[in-house]
């Protein structure tokens, strides 16, 4: 009888280190999906970071080129030799041709702030102000022979090199935080 005992302890001894199991290794899927998920998200964090300041830096050289001493006399020259209002037609234009310099970056702006983390999405917000900033100082006078506002158009070129400037720092604090296996986050 005591040898039957011996299995019996034994027996109940696996089962119950099977019961045990059971939660742990569910524990460990969901442990290792976290860890995987926050490696994965942080790929695609780093590669919209980098998208955003490659267009960020061609919509601002773009907007800096529009109001370029040549591309103004050109503005002129289309103006005094357009049919009708050229007035007009310059400040439909100027208009367009900022809308076509802001949409690539507002869309990049957006696909950075689905990613996060907060305090990427604050240097985001920074950066969007800073757009429409040079928006606006760019159409400022647009449709005027006093187009454009050359100091506007200064003065929004520092807020979007400071917008820049707090974007990386926020970058930088992101990316460079590693995951950590158990970190709880909701």
């Amino acid at each position: 009888m005591a040898e039957q005992w011996g299995t019996f302890i034994t027996g109940g001894i696996g089962l119950i280190g099977v019961l045990a199991g059971i939660p742990v290794g569910r524990w460990q899927v969901r442990h290792q999906a976290r860890v995987e998920h926050e490696q994965w998200l942080r790929g695609q964090r780093q590669e919209a970071h980098l998208a955003l300041l490659d267009v960020w830096v061609t919509g601002v050289k773009e907007f800096q080129e529009m109001v370029d001493r040549d591309q103004v006399s050109v503005e002129h020259h289309l103006v005094e030799t357009h049919p009708g209002n050229g007035w007009e037609a310059s400040e439909d234009r100027i208009w367009e041709h900022t809308e076509t310099i802001s949409k690539p970056v507002r869309n990049a702006l957006e696909r950075v702030a689905l990613l996060g983390p907060e305090i990427v999405d604050t240097a985001c917000s920074q950066l969007a102000v800073a757009l429409t900033g040079l928006t606006q100082a760019t159409r400022l006078k647009a449709g005027d022979p006093t187009w454009p506002d050359l100091a506007a158009c200064r003065g929004s070129w520092d807020q979007a090199e400071a917008a820049r400037t707090a974007f990386l720092t926020a970058c930088r604090k992101a990316t460079r935080t590693a995951p950590e296996p158990r970190r709880q986050r909701s």
